[in-house]
């Protein structure tokens, strides 16, 4: 009886550490393995997630289906798929190389991306001793037909190896570059974008009132007329003080309030602040015209048919506008069914001065 005991315990012990010892899990099969490199016989990119691949079943000539069956962000990307042929596409920022693949069963298909790219940092600046770089500034980089990338500021960038053209912009300064880089290096490039800062502030007269009403609009123009007698605008803005991104150059500021139309020639100095201070020479003109339908303001003077040129008018009985100093007339209309005339009255217009012209008979 004891040896049967002893024969039972040994036998439950085995089960136990039987139970207790799990197999092995087996690794998962693979079938397919990546890797990416810059230049060829150069460095991996490892395991990064700037690469990003991606496989497409082929089509019946061979080329790149629109059926994905797998992909990853990892220049070392391993998977298995489905047995089949593929197009492996390898991408680095707005670099793509596609590589024609064959997966087999039992085999392990390596497949490597050759980007011929290098690492560029374009570095956008006002002028030439500019400290820092411009956050305003947006570059286009591109090669041919075959790459293409857009920036804000300084940042680096893959780009292709060979001749890069550059164009640059901050508001409307423009300029353009080049720059070659070799796979596998690591550059930077500064892209002088030629411009400035300009704020612009009117005043009613010189050493008068300023403006701060935001009814006024802003526009730089070009110095040199088309032939029609017009001007390239290159920004605008309406209120005071507004900051207006310029290319470096001779401009004209151009102002507008109510009636009041002024240009003002400025100068700006790549890398610098211009504050341009445009005299409108103005005053304002306020009418109130108790029970009027319509009020109008005119020149005095007459044409040779008699009738005076209308400078400004709204239905109402109020209406306000801002005028050049000088004898106006002011007409006011009233309803038909009150059958009373048209009333005109003469009011003058003082520059940085407001008048205030009341109706009421």
């Amino acid at each position: 009886m004891r040896i049967s005991l002893i024969i039972v315990s040994t036998l439950l012990a085995g089960s136990a550490l039987a139970q207790s010892a799990s197999p092995p899990v087996p690794k998962p099969q693979i079938n397919v393995k990546t890797d990416a490199v810059l230049v060829k016989g150069g460095p991996s990119l490892g395991d990064s997630d700037r690469v990003r691949w991606d496989f497409y079943k082929a089509d019946s000539a061979g080329g790149q289906s629109d059926e994905n069956v797998g992909g990853a962000y990892d220049a070392t990307f391993e998977e298995k798929i489905p047995p089949g042929k593929y197009v492996a596409v390898a991408s680095l920022g707005n670099i793509t190389r596609q590589i024609p693949v064959e997966i087999k069963d039992g085999a392990v298909a390596e497949v490597t991306a050759d980007f011929n790219a290098a690492q560029l940092t374009v570095v956008p600046k006002r002028s030439a001793d500019s400290k820092e770089a411009e956050p305003q500034a947006r570059v286009d980089v591109k090669q041919g037909a075959t790459f293409s990338d857009s920036i804000y500021g300084s940042k680096q960038i893959f780009v292709p190896a060979g001749e890069l053209a550059l164009e640059g912009r901050i508001g409307p300064a423009r300029a353009e570059g080049t720059v070659t880089v070799k796979a596998g290096e690591t550059i930077s490039h500064d892209l002088i974008i030629p411009s400035g800062v300009v704020y612009a502030n009117a005043v009613y007269k010189e050493g008068g009132k300023a403006v701060e009403t935001d009814n006024i609009r802003f526009e730089t123009v070009s110095t040199e007329e088309t032939l029609d007698g017009t001007r390239e605008t290159l920004t605008g803005t309406y209120g005071v003080n507004k900051l207006m991104q310029m290319p470096a150059g001779s401009f004209i500021m151009r102002a507008r309030l109510g009636k009041v139309m002024v240009e003002t020639p400025f100068t700006v100095t790549a890398g610098q602040r211009v504050n341009v201070t445009v005299n409108l020479n103005a005053g304002v003109l306020a009418i109130n015209a108790k029970d009027a339908q319509r009020i109008d303001i005119l020149e005095t003077t007459k044409d040779l048919q008699g009738t005076q040129k209308e400078v400004s008018g709204r239905y109402g009985t109020t209406h306000q506008e801002t005028l050049h100093p000088g004898n106006y007339s002011v007409k006011v209309t009233y309803d038909d069914k009150t059958k009373r005339e048209p009333k005109i009255v003469t009011a003058t217009v003082t520059a940085s001065e407001r008048t205030e012209l009341n109706i009421t008979d």
